[in-house]
């Protein structure tokens, strides 16, 4: 896989994470995608759902 297929599917694992996290439906995430991509996109509403220390 070259770098720019990666990054491409790095994206769209965070797009389809970031809409379910949003949508509060994370299953739907195994029921249109590749097995590859729901798997990283689980990983990015994990992330999102753990509280983040605010920057100041």
């Amino acid at each position: 896989m070259s770098t720019a297929d990666e990054q491409r599917l790095f994206t769209e694992a965070c797009l389809h994470g970031l809409r379910a996290r949003l949508c509060d439906d994370i299953d739907s995430l195994d029921s249109h995608l590749p097995p590859h991509v729901a798997k990283l996109a689980r990983k990015v509403t994990e992330v999102l759902e753990e509280p983040q220390p605010a920057t100041t």
